[in-house]
């Protein structure tokens, strides 16, 4: 089922950028960098005003709601190490941010535009379930969010937005977890944001202790009615307008769900409510209409795991999916547990052996857990019973070990997959290459040889550990009621020991140099357990109807810190690869049947397939230059002390963010809105007012941002922030009521302003010198590599995920990936690609929306004219056009990339015109200019035309080539934009001339010309 079809409101949210899919703003936003700029907005932002035609919202409100959720960032990090959003958690509080702002000032009007959304969006598309929104429809804002994708910040950040926008004053604010453990996270970490909030104990005595205090409380606290004592509560006792907040409020059994559901509605009566959730794909179906309809039209943001996944965020993930064959229960069982011991025992051998590099990644040494979706029950103990005597076997009998280590490495087993192959023939590639020696295994997994013990940890509740002879202890079991669990140990043969010295081995597992390697008990990691060292899943007792607990038990699996704290993948075929995998086994057959069940309607399954290219006229490349970053790094290489540098001018426009504070206080002082007229002025601190300011706030947030954009070698000192403030480099722009004190909050927020200009100034002095160092450093280098992705066996190529569920179309492109000749001569739609005889790699891959991800990315459709024109173009003048040409695709980070003032520049092409011993070389980047001012924009600048006004550092491709001083080299810099000139010009006045844009080396792919007209300005001019 096609959940996301029916998510209306998200739908409607995403049309205001106009887009209809997620994925249009993700291919857009994925890449910007995080933080802001020097005019102190998010980069975010703009890439939103900047790069959709379509746009609905002005540019102030895009700038306002950018300017509140900065607010909100500082708010939650004033006591914690500083977050920075990602670009998924920006759109999440975005999303909110719109639909709140039309529900305080614009109700009626936002109900209109919504229905006729719908009726709009209901054409052509099976949703006639969903009727006509109505003001209950928004009295919820559900996140559909991956676990690991940050929903406990967008929870904190969603707080401070609904205080800004006071749809109403709240009786009680409510946070409902599902048990104890998250109860307290969420404690801790609402402490950690600066959030006034108390943890339900079994008390309410003493009321709310501050204004807006939260009340963190489990979902199993409340009930309808208060029968006898306890710390039960009757959602009675919560009257009036509540805010709740609901995380992981889905069990997935029918009867528990409507219960909770009836007793969340209860408590949000007339109120309102934001929800968390990684699991709605588990219980929203068309079998179950008014809770789909009730999701379909208050699901604000939609980033399940498959965009979390596609966006490289998590480990990848292996499921064995065994066909059902007729060799008995315990042969499969004892497969299964014999194969994840080896692949749990390869993911420690690859760790230690590769300790500075897993270092590098943020990768903790593995750790093999078995866990089932619930904490207790006969059929759990049953289950640990059973990897307690599979472990007892393995230590007890190599030779048992032995054998099955053999079949399982030679692909010789009963265990089949849906083709009739061995379901271990493609794997364990690491062991078979480095051999296994079984003294070796029983040394890094059981720290050596010797009887199987089990003991009783008396200092620690519910925790039973596992050592082998006199050895130190590789296990512990979590199961809550030992005595029980004991005795069934007994009837066994297997006893149970007591240890009254050792602390809790569970609590061991997370502090460094652990020797536990194997846990075995689901009850911690159900509850929210904080670990990111799990690589290896066995799957305990797995029951029907229990969706959502799987998908929260995979999501923890598959967290990931990842290099630099990125949270992603380090991408195919790296060395770590193995490292950042989970492998997910199952004792029983069902157990993973149901697993991958789950998985499979979460849409995660994916086929990779790589796609092999061909390097063209490679006995060309080495005559072919282009630009070279240096090997030195400017961090590394200069230390540089901040200054007064009297080339550096910025201007901090304020007229977007104060408009919205004055005429509030304005209209307090009962003066009409329409009768307020800017009188702008260009206004500067005044020697009284920086004394006034917090100056270690100042110093600290300074700090704080020198690290977050890792200016590393630049020396600061406090006297020098002031003298910016007192120095003639900065205006401010804006009324002059903005520098008025009349409070506390006036001198907060003049603070505010001060460190806004202080790092605008930082920014630019840094980058100046940043790209004065690089621009000094680069040089011509002659092509040496493509900038593909690694294949297997060292080829290079493209890696393509497709959804299992597509299985003709993945045979297909398997079978064009095994046809070198089709492939790389012809044009599909299977797989689309485009052919072009100069291209130095053949094939060149597009976007399509039938692929989930190509990486690297396919061309988009303005990129597709540009190829396909040209080729078409060179093709009918062959005969009178002797240069060579070649064309090579240039990729962000990994391609040529120039630092501009305001980010880093990469053109989407190099292309090459050669004749003889000289060769022009031109950075070609076929983008929209829709929101280009003129001929103002920095990449236009960047070929090379400036005029009096600009800054003389200004960074110029002819700049690059006068430096570089290679008389047979000509550097050259073209922007091809889609939008056509009559777009452009529309609503302007005194708007350059089609000719002038030429002049300046902006071409519109919408004429027919452009082709002959780019290539004339390529030859047309001597060699500087």
């Amino acid at each position: 089922m096609n959940i996301e079809k029916y998510l209306v409101l998200n739908k409607y949210l995403l049309s205001l950028f106009g887009v209809s899919d997620f994925r249009d703003l993700q291919e857009k936003l994925k890449d910007a960098p995080v933080g802001v700029d020097s005019d102190g907005r998010s980069n975010f932002i703009n890439v939103l005003r900047s790069s959709f035609e379509n746009l609905k919202l002005q540019e102030d409100v895009l700038l306002r709601y950018d300017d509140n959720i900065q607010s909100y960032v500082r708010k939650i990090n004033y006591r914690r190490e500083p977050v920075t959003l990602k670009y998924f958690q920006y759109l999440a509080v975005l999303f909110a941010e719109i639909v709140l702002d039309n529900l305080k000032n614009r109700k009626l009007e936002f109900l209109y535009d919504l229905n006729e959304f719908l009726e709009n969006y209901k054409q052509g598309r099976d949703v006639e379930i969903i009727d006509a929104f109505t003001e209950d429809d928004l009295r919820k804002l559900p996140f559909w969010m991956a676990t690991g994708s940050g929903k406990t910040l967008i929870m904190h950040i969603n707080y401070y937005q609904f205080l800004n926008y006071r749809l109403f004053s709240p009786d009680n604010i409510i946070l409902i977890t599902p048990n104890e453990g998250l109860s307290r996270q969420h404690f801790e970490e609402l402490k950690r944001s600066g959030i006034p909030c108390r943890l339900y104990t079994g008390s309410l005595a003493g009321g709310l202790r501050s204004e807006n205090e939260v009340l963190v409380i489990e979902m199993t606290k409340f009930v309808e009615e208060k029968k006898g004592g306890g710390v039960t509560l009757p959602v009675e006792v919560f009257e009036g307008r509540n805010l709740i907040f609901v995380d992981e409020g889905h069990k997935g059994k029918k009867s528990e769900e409507q219960k909770w559901a009836r007793l969340r509605n209860k408590l949000a009566e007339n109120g309102f409510v934001f929800e968390y959730s990684a699991t709605f794909g588990q219980i929203l179906s068309e079998s179950q209409p008014e809770t789909l309809k009730e999701y379909a039209k208050s699901i604000v943001f939609d980033y399940s795991y498959k965009y979390f996944y596609l966006d490289g965020y998590g480990k990848d993930f292996s499921v064995l999916n065994v066909k059902q064959t007729k060799i008995s229960e315990q042969e499969f069982q004892e497969g299964m547990f014999v194969a994840n011991l080896l692949s749990f025992y390869e993911q420690v051998l690859a760790y230690e052996e590769n300790k500075e590099l897993a270092k590098e990644y943020n990768l903790e040494k593995p750790l093999w857990i078995f866990v089932g979706t619930t904490v207790t029950g006969r059929k759990e103990k049953s289950d640990v019973i059973q990897i307690v005597e599979f472990i007892k076997r393995v230590i007890h009998d190599e030779d048992w070990v032995g054998k099955w280590v053999g079949n399982i490495l030679s692909g010789n087993t009963n265990l089949k997959d849906e083709d009739g192959k061995d379901v271990f023939q493609d794997r364990f590639q690491y062991l078979r290459k480095r051999g296994i020696e079984l003294d070796d295994l029983y040394r890094r997994i059981f720290g050596g040889k010797g009887s199987l013990g089990l003991y009783e940890l008396k200092n620690a509740e519910g925790e039973l550990g596992l050592k082998a002879g006199e050895n130190e202890y590789f296990g512990v079991i979590n199961i809550g009621d030992v005595s029980d669990f004991k005795k069934q140990l007994e009837k066994k043969g297997i006893l149970v020991e007591q240890d009254v010295f050792s602390s809790s081995l569970f609590d061991d597992i997370k502090k460094e140099g652990s020797k536990i390697n194997i846990l075995i008990g689901s009850k911690k990691f159900i509850e929210g357990w904080d670990t990111w060292r799990v690589s290896s899943m066995g799957l305990l007792n797995i029951g029907k109807g229990q969706g959502p607990q799987i998908i929260q038990l995979f999501g923890r699996g598959v967290r990931l810190k990842g290099k630099g704290m990125s949270l992603k993948r380090s991408g195919e075929n790296s060395q770590v690869q193995l490292l950042e995998m989970l492998n997910i086994y199952g004792i029983r057959a069902d157990y993973l049947s149901k697993f991958l069940e789950a998985i499979r309607r979460e849409e995660v399954e994916f086929e990779t397939i790589e796609i092999p290219a061909q390097p063209q006229h490679k006995e060309k490349w080495e005559t072919l230059y282009t630009l070279s970053k240096p090997e030195k790094k400017f961090e590394e290489e200069e230390i540089l002390r901040l200054e007064i540098d009297n080339r550096i001018y910025c201007t901090i426009d304020l007229l977007p963010r104060v408009s919205m504070y004055l005429s509030k206080e304005r209209k307090e002082e009962g003066i009409k809105v329409e009768e307020i007229k800017p009188e702008v002025e260009n206004l500067r601190f005044s020697e009284d007012i920086i004394d006034l300011l917090d100056w270690e706030r100042i110093w600290q947030e300074i700090i704080e941002f020198k690290v977050q954009k890792a200016y590393w070698n630049l020396v600061l000192e406090r006297d020098t922030l002031k003298s910016i403030l007192l120095s003639d480099r900065y205006t401010i722009l804006s009324l002059p009521e903005i520098l008025e004190i009349k409070d506390e909050e006036d001198r907060k927020r003049l603070e505010d302003i001060a460190l806004l200009i202080i790092k605008k100034y930082v920014d630019l002095f840094y980058r100046k010198n940043a790209k004065r160092f690089e621009t000094k450093n680069l040089r011509y280098d002659k092509v040496r590599q493509l900038p593909l992705s690694l294949l297997s066996e060292g080829k290079q190529g493209y890696i393509v995920q497709i959804d299992k569920g597509k299985k003709k179309l993945v045979q297909e492109i398997r079978d064009l990936a095994n046809d070198l000749e089709k492939l790389l001569k012809e044009e599909n739609t299977n797989l689309p690609r485009v052919y072009f005889d100069g291209s130095l790699y053949v094939p060149i891959l597009l976007q399509s929306k039938k692929i989930d991800k190509i990486s690297p990315a396919g061309l988009v459709e303005s990129e597709q004219d540009f190829v396909v024109e040209l080729r078409e173009y060179l093709k009918r003048h062959k005969d009178k056009f002797p240069a060579e040409v070649y064309l090579l695709r240039n990729y962000p980070f990994s391609g040529v990339g120039f630092q501009l003032q305001w980010a880093g520049f990469y053109p989407d092409f190099i292309m090459w015109i050669k004749e003889g011993s000289q060769q022009t070389i031109a950075f070609i980047d076929p983008k929209g200019l829709e929101h280009a001012k003129g001929l103002n924009s920095e990449k236009i600048k960047f070929a090379g035309f400036l005029d009096e006004n600009d800054d003389p550092e200004t960074v110029t491709i002819k700049k690059i080539e006068k430096s570089l001083c290679d008389k047979n080299i000509r550097l050259e810099s073209f922007i091809l934009s889609r939008t056509s000139y009559d777009d452009l010009r529309k609503g302007e006045t005194n708007f350059p001339s089609i000719d002038e844009f030429m002049a300046h080396h902006v071409l519109f792919l919408s004429d027919a010309n452009w082709p002959e007209k780019l290539i004339s300005m390529m030859i047309n001019k001597n060699p500087a």
